[in-house]
């Protein structure tokens, strides 16, 4: 056995639209489905008893999916982390305009982590010349944006 990709990634919301703001109307992320799920069989899945779900998948660009979830029954809670602590994880999105989407973070609901972007120095590895951001999505979901060299 073995992982041969990565097939989605999912990140929990607590406003659908809201997170719709950020990630199609700044990230620029196209929206492929919008659907409201209930179902004995998901409720198993989820291990609870009933629930009810709004997913909104989002195409990468890639053709990989960003699927927003949104609890409607049961809620869930915020959670407040930092990059730093274990269980947590960042996604990281590349992106083509970083000094422009990084101007419009705020206004799109979202926060910016970094002091300032980096540019990497590492000659001859896999991030040499990238530039990197941390931010924040609405609900404080730690993204990394990254923008590669011209080649």
């Amino acid at each position: 056995m073995k992982v041969s990709g990565i097939d989605h990634v999912g990140i929990t919301t607590a406003d659908v639209d809201r997170a719709l703001g950020f990630y199609r109307d700044l990230l620029g992320m196209r929206v492929i489905d919008d659907v409201v799920l209930t179902s004995p069989d998901l409720a198993a899945l989820l291990d609870v008893d009933t629930v009810e779900i709004r997913i909104a998948d989002l195409d990468t660009g890639d053709g990989r999916i960003l699927e927003l979830l949104q609890y409607i029954q049961p809620e869930g809670r915020h959670v407040d982390y930092d990059s730093r602590d274990p269980a947590t994880a960042h996604v990281a999105f590349a992106i083509d305009d970083l000094e422009a989407v990084g101007e419009k973070i705020s206004r799109a609901g979202g926060t910016v982590i970094s002091r300032r972007p980096l540019t990497i120095d590492d000659p001859g590895g896999h991030f040499e010349g990238a530039t990197v951001l941390y931010i924040r999505d609405p609900d404080g979901m730690i993204l990394e944006l990254v923008q590669r060299p011209e080649t």
